[in-house]
């Protein structure tokens, strides 16, 4: 695949060539002792990057565009050494929709369209299920969902549409599923390839990029510094673009829709545009744009989200990436449990892990080449890749910590004078004014995590806790009393709440070492959606950052948030540095206009923004103590969110 992200730029597994192994003195690590002791408790990793960091870095190309001001020319120049930049005419790519296989291809449209050279009324919906055999067979309907009316054979799986839809959702193909339906451009076309069904869409390359470029970089960059941003998604562009035409996946699809190929999404999702206007506009400046190899081939021009500071290279040459400093993974650290590792590579109780071989390039010797994994049973010798794959870490390049063996307990101190117990409440402000009054709620106790959201859709925030892996709800304003209680996560999660589905109520999600668990309805269950975004010990917050229904995440890290607009895909679409790393973050609909904003609460006072963009603060509050964690909500209908403090967690 392409690109390997944190669907806070994307992500991606490409297979293909390894970097060639550089030892260096630095690199070697001395042999351990014949007798190792355990290994208990958490392995920490530290590392750089995140993905396979094989040609364009996606964070480096808009450090570069942003922080350094390189068009895209001189980015592509310099994540691809070795291609020519040239151009190929608007032909048609055939995408493997993987997620539309295995079962009879459904579709429908407002006009009148045609499958196997039959005409299908606009509004009906027809479904085409290709044979082992070879033959087709169509059975339509009068929409999706609705009972087949009738059925006949046809010669081939081709659906075609009987005009040109240009921007009109509702006129292009769409497929039926039970969730809505998705809109493509160009052709669809069922295939029995392969033992199965398949789902191919025929679409000109230039709509493709469409419906690819926002996925596979946040749109939002084209508005950062000036403008500048948007050279960073011409060169995802002119990558993607290469990518497509020098993949050759199979004889009935060139390529695929997902992150082994490139994620494509189409043109809609339930005739809401998937295209933006940020990354239309960078397809377009690009157009027929390729990277060519000097043989003259189109170059299969992979990327991936962060490269920690140094391309791994294969394919083009290692080179070092400055512009990643950007990157919200340019560094990252996270532990993995001892058992886990042992237990991966089936070595009984781990004893040891020893990084033995780097590539030599960048920050701590490089990328890992090879790693010895020793425990009771065996000594496992293996790839970095390897290690990072087995491991769900962001990069092969990493160093390792393990920690010393616990000692034994220390003598009990004698106990100290147990202070009277404090009620945890939550203040609620009058307004988001200096001099606001407070009013008290006392809700849980000590050692819980408090939330406010509207659980019940009336407008109103009431309370909740999150007690080691139970949720506390009230509906009613100003009461302490729980009304709804269900388990969902476990203790140490970091609980959140949002409007997920956008059924205007909200409920609750739980953050865990870098990845996002969230329910649609405010009872025990399994997550009905996880996506890692973010890491290890960032504050996970919620929010609707652009306006539309929808609540979505964003994290907090040390001084800068993260946020994304998308819990289908999530990206960091907008960064944004604000207040000090020992500040407490926050976010609310501080002016009312049905979109969230960034903020910091530090000692006993609000500082915030009313956009979610870099300057001073809008608004400065004081409100609370020191030691109060902040905590907002929309305490009466109608308005927006007021600061609010809890007091006693």
């Amino acid at each position: 695949m392409v690109t390997d992200r944190p669907r806070s730029v994307g992500r991606r597994l490409v297979v293909g060539l390894a970097a060639v192994g550089v030892v260096g003195a630095a690199a070697l690590v001395a042999a351990a002792p014949a007798a190792q002791a355990e290994v208990t408790g958490d392995v920490q990793f530290t590392g750089h990057g995140w993905g396979h960091g094989r040609g364009l870095g996606q964070y480096g190309a808009y450090g570069y565009a942003t922080n350094q001001g390189w068009p895209y020319t001189q980015i592509l120049s310099h994540f691809y050494g070795g291609t020519t930049q040239s151009t190929e005419p608007n032909g048609a790519i055939t995408v493997n929709l993987i997620n539309q296989g295995g079962t009879a291809l459904q579709v429908t449209s407002s006009q009148t369209f045609t499958v196997g050279g039959v005409a299908v009324a606009g509004g009906s919906a027809a479904s085409i299920e290709a044979r082992s055999d070879g033959t087709f067979v169509l059975s339509t309907s009068y929409g999706c969902g609705s009972p087949i009316v009738w059925t006949q054979p046809i010669g081939d799986g081709r659906v075609v549409p009987t005009v040109e839809p240009g921007n009109d959702l509702k006129a292009m193909l769409s497929i039926c599923m039970p969730t809505g339906t998705i809109q493509y451009r160009g052709e669809l076309q069922a295939v029995w390839a392969d033992g199965a069904q398949r789902a191919v869409n025929r679409v000109r390359m230039e709509d493709y990029l469409r419906g690819v470029v926002p996925r596979e970089s946040p749109a939002g960059w084209g508005d950062a510094a000036g403008g500048k941003g948007l050279e960073a998604l011409k060169a995802q562009a002119v990558s993607a673009r290469s990518y497509a035409y020098g993949e050759n996946r199979a004889s009935w699809a060139r390529t695929c829709d997902t992150t082994s190929c490139q994620v494509y999404a189409g043109a809609g999702l339930n005739y809401t545009p998937l295209e933006d206007r940020r990354t239309d506009a960078a397809v377009a400046a690009t157009a027929l744009v390729v990277l060519r190899t000097a043989s003259g081939a189109i170059a299969r021009a992979e990327f991936s989200s962060s490269t920690g500071g140094y391309t791994a290279g294969g394919q083009f040459p290692a080179v070092p990436d400055d512009g990643d400093v950007a990157s919200p993974y340019h560094n990252w650290t996270t532990s993995v449990p001892a058992t886990t590792i042992a237990s991966a590579f089936g070595v009984g109780t781990l004893t040891g892990i020893r990084v033995t071989e780097r590539n030599g390039l960048g920050a701590d010797g490089g990328r890992v080449t090879k790693v010895d994994i020793s425990g009771t049973t065996k000594t496992v010798s293996t790839t970095g890749d390897r290690v990072r794959s087995a491991l769900g870490l962001r990069s092969d390049w990493f160093s390792v910590t393990t920690a010393a063996p616990a000692p034994g307990p220390a003598p009990a101190p004698a106990p100290a004078p147990r202070p009277a117990p404090v009620q945890p409440t939550v203040f609620t402000g009058s307004g988001n004014v200096v001099g606001a009054s407070a009013g008290a709620v006392p809700f849980g106790q000590a050692g819980d995590i408090p939330l406010a959201c509207d659980w019940n859709g009336d407008g109103v925030d009431t309370l909740g806790v999150f007690r080691a892996g139970v949720f506390f709800l009230t509906n009613t304003p100003g009461s302490g009393t729980a009304e709804t209680v269900f388990a969902f996560g476990q203790r140490g999660d970091q609980p959140v709440c949002g409007d997920w589905d956008g059924n205007g109520t909200e409920t609750v999600g739980l953050f865990r070492s870098g990845t996002v668990f969230l329910r649609n309805s405010n009872d025990t269950g399994i997550a009905d959606g996880f996506f890692p975004f973010g890491d290890r010990g960032d504050t996970l917050l919620a929010g609707n950052w652009d306006g539309d229904a929808y609540d979505t995440v964003g994290v907090w890290r040390r001084g800068v948030f993260y946020l994304a607009n998308s819990n289908l895909r999530p990206v960091a679409n907008a960064v944004v540095p604000y207040g000090a790393a020992t500040d407490l973050p926050t976010v609310g609909d501080w002016d009312g206009n049905g979109t969230d904003t960034v903020g910091v609460y530090r000692r006993d006072t609000f500082y915030v923004r009313n956009s979610n963009t870099v300057g001073a603060a809008d608004s400065v509050l004081g409100f609370g103590a020191a030691g109060d964690r902040p905590l907002p909500g929309r305490w009466r209908a109608g308005g927006g969110d007021v600061i609010g403090v809890a007091r006693g967690y």
